[in-house]
């Protein structure tokens, strides 16, 4: 199945409160989408909600075939997500919570997409102390390591790009792109980075008010990176139309 995430018709929020209302996206292996919007547009409601960290107050989500309603367990077995830098439990080391990442997944603690991640991403002297000591970037890179273990078919990436030193992002942007060139991962990478995703991204989209409000294929991005500035103006214009609407 090329399919890794079906989502349709959903909506989703809190209190029976619907904060994201009729989302229909699908990704396919291969493809990397960049998930855009303002502060409050709805793009971590979409992402816990896709993630079951909330019900769904309506509509449907699949991952990698598996309905998240019908068998919770195995649906999450199929992503690995990034979770927020402040989510982390202080009082583990990094190391710790990435065996943990690994028992509840089922995989060991060593398996990463690249075998010299953590020296890639300069954790080795960070690994063994207390999370309750990292700044945000390390927190990140943690965060990163634990949603790459195990190379589930489906990785999430919850702003958590956004806090890396430049080095680190243009190494975990190295591995995102890799493993989905391989054909057997999808990625969504939400950011408010917006420049940056026509060179990472073959895919947009943009939440404005709960809904999806504006979506990039490959060659509409293909076209704007080639352009700077093109891209980025394109985004600011979509969202300025629709404050004024």
């Amino acid at each position: 199945m090329d399919e890794v995430l079906a989502v349709s018709g959903l909506s989703a929020g809190y209190r029976g409160r619907a904060v994201v209302r009729g989302i229909d996206l699908s990704l396919r292996r291969g493809d990397i989408l960049g998930l855009l919007g303002a502060n409050g547009s709805g793009k971590s409601t979409l992402i816990r909600a896709i993630t079951g960290q909330i019900p769904l107050l309506g509509g449907s989500v699949a991952i990698d075939g598996i309905g998240l309603a019908a068998a919770p367990e195995r649906a999450k077995a199929g992503f690995g997500l990034a979770i927020e830098p402040h989510e982390l439990p202080a009082p583990l080391s990094g190391r710790q919570y990435i065996e943990l990442v690994g028992s509840i997944r089922g995989c060991g603690p060593d398996d990463l997409p690249s075998g010299d991640l953590l020296e890639r991403l300069e954790l080795g002297r960070w690994i063994d102390r207390s999370i309750a000591e990292y700044s945000l970037g390390t927190r990140a890179k943690v965060a990163i390591l634990a949603a790459l273990l195990g190379r589930p078919p489906l990785l999430i990436f919850d702003e958590t790009l956004n806090g890396l030193d430049p080095v680190a992002a243009w190494e975990v942007k190295r591995v995102i792109t890799a493993l989905c060139a391989s054909g057997r991962h999808a990625a969504i990478v939400s950011t408010h980075v917006v420049e940056a995703v026509p060179a990472l991204c073959n895919r947009a989209v943009l939440m404005a008010d709960g809904s999806l409000d504006r979506s990039w294929g490959a060659a509409q991005l293909a076209e704007a990176g080639r352009v700077p500035g093109a891209f980025e103006d394109s985004v600011m214009q979509a969202l300025r139309m629709r404050a004024a609407a």
